[in-house]
């Protein structure tokens, strides 16, 4: 079945979705920014209630937040937040990646290479957005190969939120390519299946994400993270 088929069975409510998430992503809409239904239908060209589903779709995933009788927000990120879920995703990634170790054949190496190979070329276009579509695409692949059922839906459920914190780690990583690299890195230490190699990579890479996120930011007065 080919991409196109699989839009096509999409609800219209998830391809607004999904179309608002790429541009919380890009930043096209802000952290707490006010989603009105009203303005949303007229743009989209559906009704309220398409749009008030699609709302609901990314209240579950935690991306907008829902208040009585003030309407609907993009939800904001405390620090709390990003270190449980970088704690979560650290538990969850160690255990999957060496879990996968024993199932990594010839094919599955060469996927993550193809994966790899495509973030060579968006680095080189220095585009970050495709970058950590990329990044999302190896992980996911790895952990699916894990074969524990309950770690794959417990990670499907992070994917939203993970993918949210990473569109702003364009500041911390000196280029694109030192953000290739640790992933050239994570493929040579899949390629080796030295289970202390892949836990270790793993773990300094995420790792790396929680020293620059929560190391460079800090609680405004709503809690919320803010620049230093």
């Amino acid at each position: 079945m080919d991409d196109d088929s699989v839009i096509l069975q999409k609800p219209l409510s998830q391809l607004i979705a999904d179309a608002l998430k790429k541009e919380i992503w890009n930043k096209e809409i802000q952290f707490g920014e006010r989603l009105l239904e009203t303005e949303l239908a007229e743009r989209f060209d559906v009704s309220r209630s398409t749009i008030r589903e699609a709302l609901k779709t990314l209240e579950i995933e935690e991306l907008v937040i829902s208040k009585a009788r003030k309407g609907t927000y993009v939800a904001n990120f405390t620090d709390q937040d990003l270190g449980e879920m970088i704690e979560l995703r650290t538990l969850l990634e160690t255990r999957a990646f060496t879990d996968a170790i024993p199932r990594l054949e010839k094919q599955h190496l060469q996927k993550l290479e193809a994966i790899t190979s495509q973030m060579k070329e968006k680095a080189e276009e220095q585009d970050w957005n495709e970058l950590f579509d990329l990044d999302m695409k190896f992980h996911s692949y790895v952990v699916n190969l894990c074969h524990n059922s309950r770690i794959i839906k417990i990670y499907n459920s992070l994917q939203v939120q993970i993918r949210t914190f990473l569109m702003h780690l364009d500041k911390y990583y000196s280029s694109p390519q030192s953000f290739y690299n640790e992933h050239q890195d994570l493929l040579r230490a899949l390629t080796s299946k030295d289970i202390q190699t892949v836990q270790n990579q793993v773990q300094t890479h995420i790792s790396y994400v929680e020293e620059k996120l929560l190391g460079t930011n800090q609680l405004n007065e709503n809690g919320e993270v803010s620049a230093k």
